[in-house]
């Protein structure tokens, strides 16, 4: 290893430890959808036990990679540690392919160094962790189609083939966008219309897949109730929303900063070198980064029932964008020592939110655990919605550690969404209020005699009105989070 290479690999660890920080401090972190995810590995363990059961495993259904090495953490690790291992896995290789994709071209170290702030973004704290995996292997593709010579090449069309159905693995919308990157970096880098075509073609055999897939997906979550329909926000609002996509985490000044700082150092990288920009940025990355801001200003906000379908793709654009600059002239500090003072600073500050959050927000929510009965049937309602600490709805789904750790059946499942690695065989007998996961305010009282507990997330007047319901009789009595169990 050069001295250059090995110079960067312990920068690179170095800032994937001070990362790994916030998620070392909560067992439960605060990433919306991971739950669910996790309690897909519980069901596909039920599934294989129990053929002829409720559930089927999605065999060929793409967003399934994240699975096997949430199977392999089930396998080896205490199941209360999977949680932290999941989205320390997606630190992890978020890390590597920045700095790996910036060492690989030969792009600034500091500049990776700012482009890891955003592994920290939207997506990772609504737990969206089938997206999240196809970002690496995005990169993995990038440099393979961007590599490949101006004569088509056999062996790369085989990496690229293999490549491939990891994007489908990743998320169907990873592999979409793996082939219009395709197109698009074609037409950039003016390749030959063959290898644009052979380069299409490694597509082939898991478009096949992906086509025998989404029409059953289509009908699934149609027959299902759910909203597949497309819908666009005005662009205006799209781009006053561009910093809450980038991050979207947590609240304060620090994202706010970090998002600024993100916008001055590439301002002045332009201003800099705006008489030598054709020899001092890379291209192609400058390329994926148009490519990807062009999906956030075209595409729809949701589609398929698919939240933030558009904005999710921010943080790709700008770390793209970011590689793709060279880093500003600063002589005092240096740039490299400028990037590595504000990425130690927003790691530690998310450490400290994230306290936060897991001793206040959490406070009750590990005692309600423990006192549920296994195999019972719970409901979860979350009246408080909205953090103090953490932006979104981090609470929406923290109901299903109630699957994950007891082997409860929640009021919702991600088996209901037909895109996972286990899904219902039929569609759920829903006989209580639907969407009380979102709105759990417009719980009714016949609502619970469906289930055997129900979990609460609510303010101290909240507990004193269900406490006086004849159906409920308290569990637990302190914290924002409450259990009660539901009387026969």
């Amino acid at each position: 290893m050069t001295p250059d290479r090995k110079k960067r690999a312990l920068i690179a660890a170095g800032l994937l430890a001070l990362a790994l920080i916030p998620i070392l401090l909560v067992p439960f972190p605060p990433s919306t959808d991971l739950p669910q995810h996790i309690a897909q590995v519980r069901l596909f363990k039920e599934a294989l036990a129990n053929p002829g059961g409720p559930y089927v495993i999605q065999w060929l259904a793409p967003n399934n990679l994240i699975y096997v090495f949430l199977l392999v953490f089930w396998a080896v690790l205490p199941v209360g540690l999977i949680a932290p291992a999941a989205l320390a896995l997606v630190v992890f290789l978020w890390a590597a392919a920045i700095h790996g994709l910036a060492a690989g071209r030969g792009r600034s170290l500091a500049a990776a160094a700012v482009a890891s702030l955003l592994i920290f973004n939207q997506s990772f704290y609504w737990g969206f962790l089938n997206f999240l995996m196809g970002f690496p292997v995005f990169v993995l593709w990038f440099s393979l189609a961007t590599g490949e010579p101006r004569r088509p090449s056999w062996k790369n069309w085989l990496a690229l083939a293999g490549t491939s159905f990891l994007l489908y693995a990743g998320h169907a919308v990873w592999f979409a966008a793996g082939g219009l990157w395709i197109v698009f970096g074609g037409v950039v880098k003016k390749n030959p219309v063959r290898t644009v075509l052979l380069q299409l073609t490694a597509l082939l055999p898991c478009g096949v897949i992906a086509l025998l897939w989404y029409p059953s997906l289509a009908a699934s979550r149609a027959t299902a109730g759910f909203d597949v329909a497309p819908h666009w926000s005005p662009v205006f609002d799209r781009l006053a929303s561009v910093m809450d996509a980038a991050f979207g985490g947590i609240r304060g000044p620090a994202e706010t900063v970090a998002f600024v700082f993100i916008l001055l150092w590439a301002g002045l990288s332009v201003w800099q070198n705006r008489n030598r920009l054709r020899e001092s940025v890379d291209r192609d990355l400058l390329a994926a980064a148009i490519f990807f801001l062009a999906i956030v200003v075209v595409a729809p906000d949701k589609f398929m029932n698919t939240i933030f379908f558009s904005s999710r793709w921010v943080p790709a654009a700008l770390i793209f964008l970011l590689l793709a600059l060279p880093a500003p002239s600063l002589r005092r500090p240096s740039p490299k020592t400028v990037a590595l003072t504000v990425a130690v600073g927003f790691f530690l500050m998310t450490a400290f939110v994230w306290r936060r959050y897991g001793r206040e927000d959490l406070a009750g929510f590990r005692d309600s655990l423990d006192r549920m009965t296994p195999s019972s049937r719970v409901l979860g309602l979350d009246l408080i919605k909205e953090s103090e600490y953490i932006k979104g709805r981090p609470f929406l789904q923290l109901v299903a550690y109630a699957q994950v750790l007891k082997g409860c059946e929640p009021n919702f499942s991600f088996a209901e969404h037909y895109s996972g690695l286990v899904a219902y065989r039929t569609r759920r007998d829903v006989r209580w209020t639907p969407g009380l996961e979102w709105f759990g305010e417009k719980v009714r009282r016949s609502d619970f005699a469906f289930f055997d507990f129900v979990l609460v997330n609510g303010e101290e007047k909240d507990h004193k009105t269900l406490s006086k319901f004849a159906e409920l009789a308290p569990v637990t009595g302190t914290g924002n989070w409450r259990v009660y169990r539901v009387r026969n």
